[in-house]
């Protein structure tokens, strides 16, 4: 069942359960107060009736005349029966009514006055003293009126409730459709997407409720996923380049070899280059497995770690790498806050992290000297890598995080794109902020905020 029939079904049960509710408590008070009423203009015909039967010899024929009229004219068209105490009739009709037991007559005498409803029939009686006894005053009588008065009220409650039912249906399924339109709107629209080819975004009326906040976060995932297919689609191209290029090196040169005779000279030539080759396309492989153990997001063993323990194993082995290139460190921290060297982290990966950044300045520091700051901000520990190399146009700062993605001002030196990746991704794992900003031809600064 759809979203939109679901609310007017929904609505219409909600509103039909209200209103019977509230109809039948609204009919059982009115029949309720009705009889009340009706059995208090009994209780005084009742009263009247115990003076006109029983205190005749106390009154005046005057007095007594009054009585007779008023009691003349209240009950007509209703059935008096005085009981004595021993239940026989002494007064009113002779005839015993079935519906006056030896139960109520005790009832009577025991509460003075008691009133009781048989099918259509109504009785009110008191217990009244005289000198000449004690009696139970019974009037038994039938209301036409009121009794057609409740028929015609549930009737009209019974049409209001059917006629509310069925203007209840029409309004909430109208204002279904009027909630629904912009998410059947959005409905068509995603059936047209395809986020593979195009940057797409959803149109919607700005309603400033849930369901606009929930298209805002549905245009921010189809952003995302455009940006992932784009760079998935990247990953492929680059990747399938980076291996090929080696490989089809490798292969190239084991063909050239195998062609005819060569010297040992050229067998240790070929077997160099093949080595060198090979080196570098099982780097790349060892960097596409540390890449894909780190997107899988596993709990890994973090311990406290001194980081200036693991910068000078960095530098130690970028110095054998590039023994050209000047690394200046310089401590910045205030005196009795080598405390804030301590970080929990993943040693190895962090050592990965900090290399490739620290490789990334000395590859394009155009052999210029690196600088690397270790100082306090706030209450952390902030390491600034800054280089005066070549530097990263802005439209390459915006890709430098993607897989194989390489700036177009590093044709000459060797990478494979994947360091940058590797390191914002170890970084992020660990909850490091760092930026990076850097101007063409003036060098690129990186802050690292442990």
């Amino acid at each position: 069942m759809k979203v939109q029939h679901k609310l007017t079904l929904v609505s219409s049960l909600v509103f039909s359960l209200v209103f019977t509710v509230s109809s039948a408590l609204i009919y059982f008070n009115f029949t309720k107060s009705a009889e009340n009423i009706f059995f208090e203009e009994l209780a005084r015909k009742a009263s009247l009736t115990a003076m006109f039967y029983l205190e005749e010899d106390e009154m005046s024929s005057k007095e007594y005349k009054r009585i007779e009229k008023r009691f003349l004219t209240a009950t007509a068209n209703q059935e008096i029966r005085l009981y004595d105490k021993a239940g026989n009739i002494h007064f009113g009709e002779a005839d015993a009514d079935s519906n006056i037991t030896i139960n109520i007559l005790k009832t009577i005498r025991d509460r003075e006055s008691y009133s009781f409803k048989i099918d259509s029939l109504y009785y009110y009686a008191i217990y009244y003293r005289d000198n000449q006894g004690s009696f139970s005053v019974i009037i038994k009588a039938n209301n036409p009126t009121l009794n057609a008065q409740e028929n015609e009220f549930l009737k009209i409650l019974l049409t209001a409730l059917v006629v509310g039912i069925i203007v209840i249906v029409a309004l909430s399924y109208t204002l279904s459709r009027i909630a629904y339109q912009p998410i059947r709107n959005i409905i068509e629209q995603v059936k047209s997407l395809d986020v593979t080819r195009d940057r797409k975004q959803l149109t919607y009326p700005k309603t400033r409720d849930e369901l606009e906040d929930l298209f805002k976060e549905f245009n921010a995932m189809l952003d995302k996923s455009y940006q992932n297919i784009q760079i998935q689609k990247n990953f492929i191209s680059h990747a399938s380049h980076e291996l090929k290029t080696p490989l089809a090196a490798i292969v190239g040169d084991l063909e050239v070899l195998l062609n005819k005779e060569r010297s040992v000279e050229e067998y240790q030539s070929v077997s160099r280059d093949v080595l060198h080759d090979a080196e570098r396309l099982e780097k790349i492989l060892k960097n596409l497995l540390i890449l894909a153990d780190l997107e899988k997001q596993t709990p890994e063993m973090r311990s406290g770690q001194r980081i200036d323990e693991i910068l000078w194993e960095v530098l130690d082995q970028l110095q054998s790498e590039y023994p050209d290139i000047q690394t200046n460190l310089a401590l910045m921290l205030p005196e009795g806050r080598t405390d804030v060297l301590t970080f929990t982290c993943n040693p190895t990966q962090l050592y990965i992290a900090l290399y490739n950044l620290i490789e990334n300045a000395a590859k394009f520091s155009d052999r210029k000297p690196i600088d690397i700051t270790l100082e306090l901000a706030g209450e952390r520990l902030q390491m600034i890598i800054a280089d005066q190399g070549i530097g990263i146009s802005q439209n390459d700062l915006t890709h430098i995080f993607e897989p194989f993605y390489r700036g177009g001002n590093v044709s000459r030196t060797t990478g494979n794109g994947l360091g940058m990746t590797i390191s914002s991704k170890i970084l992020e794992n660990h909850g490091i902020d760092f930026q990076i900003r850097s101007t063409v031809g003036a060098g690129t600064t990186v802050r690292i905020l442990f």
